[in-house]
């Protein structure tokens, strides 16, 4: 089955899985199948002097839980066969290997991340952008830079050359999501400028904030540019990219204390090696990430573009 195939049954997926939050029949946390192991992750075998490196309270209480929210093709999403698949959670896949560690992948929804990993619910998140607001909580191994990106209907003919021409109009949002903040940044200086106040609206998830514009309830939705990428290139008749920016990197999360930290260097230098293998450009190129895009170095809790 080709790749593309496997993104367009994941989009079904998804679609259905929004229904059923919308309605209430279905909880925004749910067990999931751990993510399919690619051949590229599967050749990989634990370094003795790398797995020395991760902290015995995660040892001694494997599989490690790893929280996703699985709505963000090519990077992170269902596929075909209802299982995790994307670039993350090989990536994350591979790095475990190195460790000599077992992961078990959960499904949650994005607003239940970073509480969860506060709760001990979760040991690690997957993943989410690295933004300084939210480092008291969660630390970040960084592995690829992200932007944003407005998306509109072709048929409305938006034109954005800043965030400043959007006062005025119905914006939708992926609750719980960092734009959130800087839209109300951005209304807030459309009001003073005697403008038009931004109208926010929010959503469960990426796939229903940009459903939102195929049913005339949004005029716009503010989305991370892999999911906005990916729609207006599959659907171009539905979505078409207005305006992007790139604003932080998205990381792998882990707890602030020291365990947490601990892991997070364990991981770190475990994707160093991957790098250093070949391993990691090797999953850029099968998922079709942009090689600029890349943060090969893995930094801890540096988001770049803040």
């Amino acid at each position: 089955m080709t790749q593309q195939t496997r993104f367009a049954r994941s989009v079904t997926h998804l679609a259905l899985a929004c229904c059923a939050l919308a309605l209430g029949v279905s909880p925004l946390f749910v067990e999931a199948a751990h993510a399919d192991e690619s051949s590229i992750v599967s050749q990989i075998k634990p370094d003795a002097a790398l797995s020395a490196l991760v902290p015995p309270a995660y040892r001694q209480r494997q599989p490690i839980t790893v929280a996703v929210n699985p709505e963000i093709a090519p990077v992170k999403f269902i596929d075909d066969d209802g299982e995790i698949a994307g670039f993350a959670p090989d990536l994350l896949s591979a790095a475990a290997k190195e460790l000599g560690l077992q992961i078990r992948f959960v499904q949650a929804s994005f607003d239940s991340l970073i509480p969860g990993l506060g709760a001990n619910r979760f040991d690690v998140l997957l993943s989410l952008g690295d933004f300084p607001s939210r480092h008291g909580k969660v630390t970040f191994v960084d592995y690829l830079n992200v932007g944003q990106t407005i998306v509109a209907s072709p048929s409305r003919k938006l034109v954005i050359k800043s965030l400043d021409d959007l006062c005025g109009l119905q914006i939708a949002f992926s609750r719980g999501t960092a734009p959130i903040e800087q839209a109300n940044k951005v209304s807030s200086k459309c009001v003073a400028n005697g403008k038009k106040p931004i109208t926010i609206a929010t959503y469960p998830d990426t796939n229903m904030t940009l459903l939102s514009l195929t049913n005339d309830a949004s005029q716009a939705v503010w989305v991370d540019s892999p999911a906005a990428n990916y729609n207006v290139k599959k659907f171009p008749d539905k979505y078409q990219a207005v305006f992007f920016y790139y604003n932080s990197s998205y990381g792998i999360g882990f707890g602030t204390d020291d365990n947490g930290k601990r892991l997070a260097g364990a991981v770190q230098q475990a994707l160093l090696k991957l790098k250093k293998d070949g391993v990691y450009d090797q999953l850029m190129q099968k998922w079709g990430m942009p090689v600029k895009d890349g943060r090969p170095t893995f930094p801890i809790d540096d988001p770049q573009y803040e």
